[in-house]
């Protein structure tokens, strides 16, 4: 069978995921195509999505009566977090089946950043739905990229990445639990919406309203130099692939990498003015080096403007420039995946820095303090205390004497 999966968290389901599965079945000649609530989406918070329960009914009663759509509980029973391990469990449990994995243009967009995409594509077909906002060129540049970057893998499989067109103005979940119910009534079923009612659901209208990678990718398209963004995404790539290797969330690490660098583009002097204005504390060491303080105005940035509430993330966003004693795993990978990403080609020992990264990540961490102090000691520059602090730690840390 050809089967057809669209998966998101549905927190509510609304009018154009019903549109989208159904141009799915139709232009595919899919037998079937199951809408997917996810478990927990590894790049949201799970304490503001709404429970399984609620999701998983609201799309039974956004889809009844729809020949040829169903609702599965896949992910949410078998717990999995990542489409590269949805696919791989229901190819193993369905071998039979040829299965298409279902994304709007907006999402494959930072495909790429996703955990394992070569797994994906072995997997599963694409099938990306083109909005009526999306951008033609940056669409099909994209698909464009991806079939030549993983052409092997598509071919080997006899697999294809078909972009499908639709007919219906975008609409967004995140505006939906965002806004007053009353002005999203158009956007939702009629049975959804008697049911959000009956259950008062999205009565807390700050819930999710995270920026997606995509839109933050944008947005830092926009303010960043070529350079810097160019950096920023290496960063993320590498801090998403030393995650996989040490152990935890690779896409919180490549959104955490996607940020570190979020208020490079603001001067000292206005870097120093964001801190006065929004009291965030500022050290004798930053407002005689008040480049560091793009740090913590980047960790506030991310706060405010992109809505991310992982502390987490904000606290290896505002420690990746100077480091400190006893990071966490997330910290330590942004601090070195800054030094050692691609781009760099200026520091001392990057051969072995690189090759030591998915092997120890202390004594990497250690390393790159020793250098960033050796070079910042040969410039004569102000050198953080907080960096000072983690070195010897890191040096104790590896035995080093």
């Amino acid at each position: 069978m050809k089967i057809g999966i669209l998966g998101g968290t549905f927190d509510p389901i609304h009018n154009a995921h019903v549109y989208m599965a159904k141009q799915a079945l139709k232009s595919l000649s899919l037998n079937r195509v199951y809408l997917m609530p996810a478990f927990c989406p590894p790049h949201k918070n799970a304490d503001k999505i709404t429970g399984e329960h609620h999701r998983i009914h609201m799309i039974e009663l956004a889809i009844e009566g729809i020949s040829g759509i169903g609702c599965s509980d896949f992910e949410i029973r078998n717990r999995l977090s990542y489409t590269a391990d949805t696919l791989t469990a229901l190819k193993e449990t369905y071998p039979e089946d040829e299965f298409y994995f279902i994304v709007g243009g907006d999402s494959i967009s930072s495909f790429e950043s996703w955990y394992h995409p070569e797994v994906i594509l072995e997997k599963a077909s694409i099938a990306v739905i083109r909005r009526l906002d999306e951008s033609n060129q940056k669409l099909d540049e994209t698909i464009s990229h991806i079939r030549s970057k993983f052409h092997d893998i598509i071919t080997r499989n006899h697999h294809s990445i078909t972009i499908l067109q639709t007919e219906i103005s975008p609409i967004s979940s995140s505006d939906i639990r965002r806004s007053p119910l009353e002005m999203s009534r158009d956007k939702i079923s009629p049975k959804v919406y008697q049911y959000i009612l009956e259950n008062h659901l999205y009565s807390d209208h700050d819930k999710n309203m995270a920026w997606s990678v995509g839109k933050i990718k944008d947005d830092l398209k926009e303010v960043l130099n070529a350079h810097r963004y160019e950096h920023t995404i290496a960063v993320a790539e590498t801090a998403k692939n030393m995650a996989e290797t040490y152990g935890i969330n690779p896409n919180t690490a490549y959104l955490a990498g996607l940020i570190h660098d979020c208020a490079k583009h603001y001067t000292n002097d206005e870097l120093v003015k964001i801190c006065m204005e929004n009291h965030i504390p500022v050290s004798d060491y930053e407002k005689k080096a008040p480049y560091l303080l793009h740090s913590k105005v980047g960790a506030y940035i991310a706060e405010k403007k992109y809505q991310i509430e992982d502390s987490d993330i904000l606290n290896a966003v505002i420690w990746h420039t100077t480091g400190k004693p006893d990071m966490t795993t997330l910290e330590q990978i942004v601090f070195c995946a800054d030094y050692i990403e691609p781009g760099r080609d200026k520091q001392p020992n990057l051969s072995y820095l690189r090759e030591i990264s998915h092997r120890d990540l202390n004594l990497l961490t250690y390393h790159i303090l020793k250098d960033t102090l050796n070079y910042l000691r040969s410039r004569k520059q102000i050198i953080d205390i907080n960096t000072e602090k983690a070195y010897e730690f890191y040096k104790k840390k590896v035995g080093e004497e």
